[in-house]
């Protein structure tokens, strides 16, 4: 076994390896005894692939060959990009917005066009016998987007853009189409809301003219209901955070009501449309995901009794749960193991008897390299409890010198109201394998811990943040586990954002690398897509109001007391959060004499997807910090 410094550590985790080969598995879908699911491949320039599951032979093909990329760009994450049934796929194309229809069984054939060209785009796509419900966002009159919940015709044209069923409020989710098609759910928000604020759900009758018998089932101020679906039996289902926690409720013949009280929560935040976060597999039992200090439980729930029984998988992630209503498919991930699509059967002493059908990666990680994630929870500055996930140095071939502490590299995810789970991350392996201590952070703001832990953020974006992984650093440097002179912070978008913050209003951090970060609250007002246009004003303050509070929590305002170096990463053609912002920061760094390097990569947006882009930004990062640490 060698010995080297920490950080400078050969490993098998190569910024390639992470690029070539490991694609992004989302939205499973079930057809019969065919099993679907998206493939974001790196590898083939960004593109999202459609794959389909032969239930009969095995076989797994493209149900959409290149170069169509099946992807929404609805509130500009998408989500509900495709819908099947009966062998027949709808689905939204990235590069002009507009439906396509193909069928598996005709793969020579060319998705035809079902709507024309237009400045719309479609997404949270149901398709039944006849129709094609979806959320379109319509871009034709300037300004600011219409956001409605229409009905098309599956088999085109569709000259209308579709049939406007639900028009008015801001937003509008994914519809739930009862299985005979007469009832359809769903969920509506207002500015400045965002789907984990205040929501309503809603429900009415389907007709040849539209919608009738319109009531509202559940929400309000200050409750967030998502992800209604109807069951075998046309119960309507929905989740609702009332108690505090998101917990599975149902309308039935009496008014709504709980199914099982849970100090948990079984729904994650709904940055995209199509989120799947339980399944209704008959009428006496729900497949579910809940949280336990960070980790994700799957557990089947009957309401009859409201027992919950854990199924006590080896997983530590699950999400996508669909059922047929006999059997079920979901995306799985744990600590060790690429992320998988998996499906099967509950049993009826209650298991999940299920048959992998695709994992992220043909390649297992080779387990002498792999950092195993260890809970760690720590006390910020007001004396609340903040939790994240440390994973030490790993490498079965090398040690570092006797006594050395490793450097830290703190991970911020994005949102801010997203969170981190246990699970394997390739990119975690990358720095703990060269000999990095990673601390994952799910700093007040975050989700999984129900809603008094997700609104400490409120009013408070930029400060509560801050001193959660400051204190995280502290905490860890105390315990004598890093050293404190080598610390370095790294995160993308909202994420991007505290590290900036972070360096500007704090000295604990040596380096920071910004993926697409926000340097100035206030531009990003003008600039910012119509999803998250008032999403500050709950995070912030109110516009202009809070002016000056906008100001005062501004990175690029701050540059004389920026502790540290810089690390500035930025897509060209990102939309989120534009390149004006990193161009803003690193601007304002020069003319204050101070260096800092801006890497714009284009073809990208919010997010990379090339593999070039991420090759190439992973190994500049890696040279930053150790130059920056030799220093």
């Amino acid at each position: 076994m060698r010995t080297l410094p920490h950080g400078t550590w050969p490993s098998p985790v190569t910024a390639a390896s992470l690029a070539q080969g490991q694609a992004g598995l989302d939205e499973v879908r079930l057809d019969g005894p065919d099993t679907y699911w998206l493939e974001a491949r790196p590898w083939e320039a960004g593109r999202v692939a459609l794959v389909r599951h032969d239930g009969r032979t095995g076989e797994r093909q493209d149900a959409v060959a290149a170069p169509w990329s099946v992807r929404s760009r609805v509130h500009e994450y998408g989500g509900g990009a495709y819908a099947v049934r009966d062998g027949l796929v709808v689905f939204s194309t990235f590069a002009d917005g507009r439906l396509r229809r193909t069928r598996f069984s005709q793969p020579d054939t060319d998705p035809e066009p079902i709507t024309p060209e237009a400045a719309v785009r479609y997404g949270g796509l149901v398709l039944t016998g006849d129709a094609v419900f979806a959320v379109r966002e319509d871009h034709r009159g300037g300004g600011e987007p219409v956001n409605e919940l229409v009905r098309l015709s599956p088999q085109g044209p569709n000259a209308d853009l579709g049939q406007v069923l639900v028009t008015g409020p801001d937003f509008v989710s994914r519809p739930a189409v009862s299985a005979d098609g007469t009832q359809v759910a769903w969920v509506q928000w207002d500015h400045p809301n965002m789907p984990w604020d205040s929501t309503t759900l809603l429900r009415a009758t389907v007709t040849d003219a539209g919608l009738a018998d319109v009531r509202v089932v559940a929400g309000g101020e200050g409750i967030s209901v998502v992800q209604p679906q109807f069951g075998p039996d046309g119960t309507l289902w929905f989740v609702s955070d009332e108690s505090g926690y998101w917990n599975l409720h149902r309308d039935a013949e009496a008014s709504p009501s709980p199914v099982h009280a849970l100090d948990a929560d079984v729904a994650a935040p709904q940055w995209v449309l199509g989120m799947s976060d339980y399944a209704v597999v008959d009428e006496g039992r729900v497949l579910i995901r809940f949280w336990r200090e960070g980790t994700a439980r799957l557990a089947v729930l009957d309401p009859r009794d409201g027992t919950l029984v854990d199924l006590d998988r080896p997983e530590s992630g699950f999400d996508q749960l669909v059922t047929d209503g006999s059997e079920v498919a979901l995306r799985t991930a744990s600590a060790r193991e690429h992320p998988r699509v998996i499906r099967g059967v509950l049993t009826a002493d209650g298991a999940l008897d299920a048959t992998v059908l695709a994992t992220a990666s043909e390649s297992a990680p080779d387990p002498a390299h792999l950092s195993t994630p260890q809970a760690w929870t720590w006390t910020n500055s007001a004396g609340l409890d903040v939790h994240g996930f440390a994973y030490p140095p790993a490498n079965a071939d090398v040690s570092a010198p006797a006594g050395e502490l490793p450097p830290l590299l703190v991970l911020v995810h994005g949102g801010p109201t997203s969170h981190s789970e246990p699970v394997y991350k390739a990119q975690t392996q990358y720095w703990t394998s060269r000999g990095f201590l990673v601390l994952d952070v799910n700093h007040g703001g975050g989700t999984a811990y129900g809603r008094d832990y997700r609104e400490r953020l409120t009013g408070q974006w930029g400060v509560v943040d801050i001193d959660d992984v400051v204190c995280g650093v502290r905490s860890l440097a105390d315990a004598g586990r890093i050293d404190r002179d080598r610390v370095a912070i790294r995160g993308g978008s909202a994420g991007g954002y505290t590290v900036l913050r972070a360096l500007t209003s704090s000295t604990v951090f040596a380096a920071g690398a910004s993926y697409f970060g926000i340097s100035d609250l206030a531009a990003l007002l003008v600039d910012d897509h119509k999803f998250e246009s008032r999403y500050t004003t709950t995070l912030v303050g109110p516009w202009p109001q809070a002016e000056q509070t906008y100001r005062e929590r501004s990175p690029v305002h701050h540059i004389a007391d920026l502790h540290g170096e810089l690390l500035l990463l930025q897509g060209a053609d990102d939309l989120v959060v534009p390149v004006a912002q990193a161009q803003l920061m690193a601007d304002a760094m020069r003319d204050a004499g101070k260096d800092v390097e801006l890497v714009v990569y284009e073809g990208e947006g919010h997010g990379f997807r090339q593999a070039s882009t991420i090759i190439d930004s992973l190994e500049r990062e890696l040279a930053f910090y150790l130059r920056v640490f030799e220093g």
